[in-house]
């Protein structure tokens, strides 16, 4: 049993941390004693969310220990400060043998901890952060705050024990920076996983037929913004509109809801035809039980060579064929070639049409939910992304 500090910058009252890193420790406890350092936004402390978190970390004895988080260049600062002494407690009078940090501020707690306590760790990198950043507009490339994440990110490659990536696209792309030439670098794949036990269709329930008879229903889940490429979506979604009348474009999201309106609008989609909802987590599936498809697109940036969405595998565990688009990590090889979904390249009225037609096509076969379910299993297992951590922290222990 290793003794593990586990680090995220992601809010664990966030539904992104219920399912990326939550899910995990709840398996990785049951072999290895964990520490949850995690920091939170005050906001979230209110729903109800937290006495559950805080039940369940304890129910699977998870040492949960939560900073605020602080969105300010000072803040940030300042909660990397906090992290370390924290960080450098709970290592020290704990004998945490291993740290695993989750993207890249919580790397640099963890490179410091190495530095200072000789306890090795792992760069779990979740994306090509600054280059996101850039890529995003957010960032200049020859900005500041680029150049200093782009250094922060070599040290990070260059001293950690082993280094996570979310995509073989991301790994390859890695492995071919020029200062990691002839050395010694450990990189796994981790996909975003899925937990196959909660997104999985419930034969009990008839939610689809209750709620929207016998329409087509195209789903959309999580964030509208940054490099998610919303627009497309709504195009796709006008073009099965005309050719598919009685189709809804159904999203579930929190905390956009104004702005995905005002998009809606923008590209003249009528008020019937679409329907906005917010779900906790633990809701998600069965919203997406009432989903014929599901649909995200990204933009093809550089950086989303790294990136594996977490909507894919749950769309797929759902049994749910997903449209997107090229050049999305590893969403070619998953995909193409399958029953599961379709990639797109092209976004031309021609393309549009045929892909809507394509979607439809592919709906009304009778082996499609199968196929994505194994695809599902096959690339996104929690379990399977599991024990590629707890045998890491068993050889790096």
């Amino acid at each position: 049993m290793a003794k593990v500090l586990y680090i995220s910058y992601d809010g664990v009252l966030e539904p992104l941390g219920q399912s990326q890193v939550l899910n995990y420790l709840r398996i990785l406890s049951s072999e290895h004693d964990i520490f949850l350092l995690t920091f939170e936004k005050k906001g979230d402390f209110a729903s109800n969310d937290y006495e559950s978190v805080l039940n369940e970390c304890k129910t699977h004895g998870i040492n949960w220990v939560h900073l605020n988080y602080h969105k300010s260049i000072l803040g940030t600062y300042i909660d990397i400060i906090k992290g370390l002494i924290i960080s450098l407690y709970i290592c020290f009078n704990h004998k945490v043998s291993l740290v695993h940090s989750r993207s890249y501020l919580p790397s640099l707690i963890a490179y410091l901890v190495k530095k200072i306590l000789n306890i090795k760790f792992i760069f779990d990198m979740r994306g090509l952060w600054a280059d996101e950043k850039a890529d995003s507009g957010v960032w200049s490339r020859s900005g500041f705050l680029y150049k200093r994440v782009k250094y922060l990110e070599k040290v990070f490659l260059l001293n950690a024990d082993e280094i996570i990536s979310l995509t073989e696209a991301g790994k390859r792309e890695i492995l071919s920076f020029d200062y990691l030439s002839n050395k010694d670098i450990k990189v796994s794949v981790v996909r975003t996983c899925t937990n196959l036990d909660l997104f999985k269709v419930n034969k009990s329930l008839e939610e689809k037929d209750q709620f929207f008879g016998n329409k087509f229903i195209l789903g959309y889940v999580g964030s509208v913004s940054l490099w998610y490429d919303f627009p497309k979506a709504i195009l796709f979604f006008k073009y099965l509109l005309q050719i598919k009348q009685s189709s809804v474009f159904y999203i579930i999201n929190k905390g956009e809801h104004a702005k995905i309106k005002e998009m809606l609008h923008n590209l003249s989609l009528p008020e019937e035809s679409f329907i906005i909802e917010s779900k906790t987590h633990s809701e998600v599936p069965s919203a997406m039980q009432r989903m014929d498809a599901g649909i995200f697109f990204l933009e093809s940036y550089y950086s989303k060579v790294a990136s594996a969405p977490t909507k894919l595998g749950e769309f797929l565990a759902m049994g749910l064929p997903c449209v997107t688009n090229k050049n999305i990590g590893d969403n070619d090889l998953i995909l193409e070639g399958t029953l599961a979904g379709l990639v797109l390249n092209d976004f031309n009225d021609k393309a549009l049409q045929g892909s809507v037609k394509e979607l439809l096509r592919l709906t009304e076969n009778t082996e499609v939910a199968n196929d994505c379910r194994k695809i599902a299993k096959k690339y996104f297992s929690l379990e399977e992304g599991a024990s590629i951590y707890s045998k890491l922290y068993k050889d790096l222990s």
